[in-house]
């Protein structure tokens, strides 16, 4: 029992210390490394300890007797097994031993990129693009499990997806990074914390450690403004921002057609706008409009998005249900939730935008929409309320000490006196005048005043009721005192005569005073009204069979119109020679007046213009619209020729005459044409990309004698001479001003005496002739090389550091699949054997 027990509750785990980290069952560490192990602790226990290599099977007894062996020097390298055999120090006891497992390595574990190589990879995006997948391989060799992590571009440091414990000799993961410049960026791809899961971190070897890879710049694709929310059926135009190139992909929603879709160059030649018209279908709801755009590379950008909500038809509001005063009067004004050109019918059959109301009733009216025929109708409902009448009787008396109660009725409502007391009864014993105003719950006002005089007054003054003038006006304002005797006046303006004449706006008192010293005030306001505006335009030529509509305007006073022919509406229709004349009356009886000539001509005369002869580059477009020297009634209507469009203007982009036919709406016809001449753009061609011997020159032509040079040397001739490595590029411009470009690549190596090379394609069907990919040359010169070659999406699919024999070669299958008809790309490095190097790449077309 003693040694079960041992077994089970003393031996647990043994555990090593090293660096601090504790682990168990088993243990790889480099040769040389010095450890030190422990088991649990038991009083009245001793531990000993041995050590047992198992690579030659000699074992060694450590002097230690507790529960630590003590350090012990791993020096050689191979297979160790440490024991611990536990002892009960009374009984004296063995219990169960306990073994661990120590696997030393001679050298430092190492890790490294399988492919350093990597031409370039699409930026990552929002959508999906196998061209934005990097794949990587990592080779290992030393202990394992082994682990690591990435990191690009000094990133915090990831481990990837199945990374965290490597029992395989290499490991594969895909990255993706995003560059969000506006031109390809290099990004580096760096290994960190490559080591085995038990800490020997992997020897540092930043050279092979360390990738870079040229990541391709996402397209700057964008939608322009547009209407987020619009009527079910009709056509809508959208605009977005693409590359020069013009290879995008868009994504209508269903139900809606696509029209009138055109790309155009914009002035940088670097981008373009896309145009287009959309049809949208009648059924309401959330829509998206997607578009997706390529790179000459063939990568894919962000999916841009245009969120689009439609709706039935527009909606038409009066607002809520009103309560007016009688006497009052009510401007009802439609209210529209889309812009647009409208037309109106009220439930009283008029057809303005607006419609006065002082009566009760329900009132609808109808909106149409000019463009699509649609409509909308609402309605609200008006309820006039009488004002409290109010009765404080005739004017009244007193006799001496009496006293008078004036009574307002209308029991329950609100009242206000002049007095400002505000009950429904005064008592008043003094001459005056008394007023009162009583509000019910609608605020409808009622009013009444009576004067109460004594036996006993003096003279009494009034300048009468509130007046209005209108502006230009004079008003005399006279107290008009009862009793004839002598009086001094005193008036708010400092006057001190009897009568005051005023043009101006404003409240007027005056103060009169008897012999006696007796004095009356009073106080009245004047209120001076603009005049009318009335202005009928400039005089009007009309011709054979036209009319026009005159218009007095609305001013919103609800005045009368009195014209020179007898008409009294706002506006009038004429057709004859004649000065047409109209006097405006305001409901203040201020007017005015205004005259316009009407001239009649025979004929329709009009004439249409295109302008001068155009002249475009082949790839350019010009919008041809006539210039028409009248203003219709109505539309007139366009035919266009060679093309039978009956648009108002025409986009055009070859040589031709182009003529327009305009018919106005009487039937009378005018044409113009214009000649467009598109003129060759130059073809400029560099040829292909070329790697040449250290030393070597070439002559770059960009031909198109005669014209405007520009390299990207500052060069104006029509040909440099190269002798660097770099990227070179021409535009050419001809007598036309029309420009072409082209861009060439140009690679130096280093010199050798040896010639070697792939093949420009091959044909793997089994025929026997040209099966195998292979170097050809002076490949018994080849030292050292390498070849790797990739599928146009950036994949490696083959890669071998000798390919000189068809045993050696590419097969054209990759992981035993065959491999597409395509052209491949391929990057060569070789080292001779007298020390001469030379790097390569190139096109294999693989055919079947």
């Amino acid at each position: 029992m003693l040694r079960t027990l041992l077994h089970k509750t003393l031996l647990t785990a043994i555990a090593i210390l090293l660096g601090g980290w504790a682990v168990v069952a088993q243990q790889y560490v480099e040769k040389g490394s010095s450890l030190n192990f422990k088991v649990d602790e038991v009083a009245n226990y001793e531990y000993n300890w041995s050590v047992t290599y198992t690579t030659t099977g000699s074992e060694e007894e450590l002097t230690s007797k507790t529960f630590e062996s003590g350090d012990y020097v791993f020096s050689e390298e191979g297979t160790y097994e440490v024991t611990v055999y536990p002892k009960d120090s009374t009984t004296l006891c063995y219990g169960d031993a306990l073994s661990m497992t120590v696997i030393v390595s001679g050298d430092s574990p190492t890790a490294v990129f399988e492919d350093l190589d990597v031409p370039y990879i699409c930026s990552a995006n929002n959508g999906s693009d196998e061209g934005g997948i990097l794949t990587l391989t990592v080779l290992y060799s030393g202990p394992k499990p082994w682990t690591f992590k990435y990191s690009v571009d000094d990133s915090p440091a990831e481990t990837p997806d199945g990374a965290d414990e490597i029992n395989e000799d290499s490991f594969e993961f895909d990255v993706e990074i995003v560059n969000t410049s506006s031109k390809t960026s290099r990004a580096e791809i760096v290994l960190v914390d490559a080591q085995t899961v038990s800490g020997i971190a992997v020897e540092e070897d930043a050279d092979n450690q360390t990738l870079e890879v040229d990541v391709m710049a996402l397209p700057g694709t964008e939608f322009g403004d547009y209407t987020a929310v619009i009527q079910a059926g009709t056509i809508q135009s959208y605009t977005a921002t693409i590359l020069k190139i013009e290879d995008y992909d868009l994504f209508i929603p269903s139900g809606a057609t696509i029209a009138n879709e055109t790309t155009t160059q914009s002035s940088d030649n670097y981008s373009s706008e896309l145009s287009f018209d959309l049809q949208w279908g009648n059924t309401p709801g959330d829509y998206q409009i997607k578009l997706i755009e390529r790179t000459a590379f063939g990568c894919v950008g962000d999916t841009v998005y245009a969120n689009i909500t439609v709706v039935e038809s527009f909606v038409v509001t009066l607002g809520s249900d009103l309560t007016i005063c009688e006497g009052e009067t009510v401007e009802l004004t439609p209210s529209i939730d889309f812009d647009g050109t409208y037309t109106y019918l009220w439930s009283d059959g008029t057809t303005e935008s607006t419609l006065s109301v002082f009566e009760t009733g329900t009132y609808s009216v109808t909106a149409t929409d000019t463009d699509t025929g649609k409509t909308s109708s609402t309605s609200i409902e008006i309820t006039v309320v009488n004002a409290p009448v109010v009765d404080l009787g005739e004017d009244y008396t007193l006799a001496e000490g009496e006293t008078k109660t004036l009574d307002a009725e209308n029991e329950g409502l609100s009242y206000l006196w002049s007095t400002d007391e505000t009950g429904q009864t005064i008592v008043v014993s003094t001459s005056d005048e008394y007023s009162v105003a009583v509000t019910n719950s609608y605020g409808c006002i009622g009013r009444d005043t009576i004067v109460v005089s004594s036996i006993n007054d003096v003279f009494a003054i009034d300048l009468g009721a509130d007046e209005d003038i209108c502006a230009g006006d004079e008003l005399v304002l006279n107290p008009n005192p009862t009793i004839s005797q002598n009086y001094t006046y005193l008036w708010s303006n400092g006057a001190g005569t009897s009568t005051l004449t005023v043009i101006e706006s404003g409240t007027y008192s005056v103060t009169v005073m008897d012999e006696d010293g007796n004095s009356k005030t009073d106080e009245i306001i004047v209120t001076v009204h603009a005049l009318p505006i009335v202005d009928l335009g400039d005089d009007i030529t009309l011709y054979d069979g036209e009319t026009a509509s005159l218009d007095a305007g609305d001013d919103g006073t609800g005045g009368s119109y009195e014209w020179n022919t007898g008409e009294d509406t706002q506006t009038i229709t004429v057709s004859e020679e004649n000065v047409y004349s109209v006097m405006v009356v305001d409901e203040f009886g201020c007017s005015s007046t205004d005259e316009i000539s009407v001239i009649m001509k025979e004929g329709h005369s009009f004439t249409v213009d295109l302008g001068d002869d155009i002249e475009i580059c082949e790839g350019d477009q010009v919008y041809l619209t006539p210039t028409v020297d009248r203003t219709f009634t109505s539309d007139p209507t366009y035919l266009w020729s060679p093309s039978g469009s009956t648009e108002s203007g025409i986009l055009v982009d070859e040589s031709g005459s182009y003529c327009v036919t305009v018919t106005d709406p009487y039937g009378n016809v005018e044409e113009d044409c214009v000649d467009l001449t598109v003129n060759p753009t130059p073809i400029v061609d560099l040829g292909e990309d070329l790697t040449l011997q250290s030393g070597e020159t070439v002559t770059l032509d960009a031909e198109n004698t005669g014209s405007v040079y520009i390299w990207s040397t500052d060069d104006i001739t029509q040909s440099i001479t190269v002798e660097t490595t770099g990227e070179y590029w021409v535009e050419v411009i001809n007598s036309e001003s029309c420009t072409g470009r082209d861009t060439i690549n140009i690679t130096y190596t280093s010199s050798s005496q040896y010639v070697v090379d792939l093949p420009t394609a091959f044909s793997p069907n089994n025929d026997s002739n040209n099966d195998v990919l292979y170097l050809r040359g002076d490949v018994d010169e080849i030292k050292e090389m390498t070849v790797i070659i990739y599928n146009r999406l950036g994949h490696r699919v083959f890669q071998s550091v000798r390919m000189t024999s068809e045993t050696e070669g590419w097969d054209g299958t990759y992981k035993g699949e065959k491999q597409d008809m395509d052209v491949y790309v391929y990057f060569l490095s070789i080292t001779f054997t007298d020390g001469s190097s030379m790097k390569k790449q190139g096109n294999i077309t693989l055919l079947r």
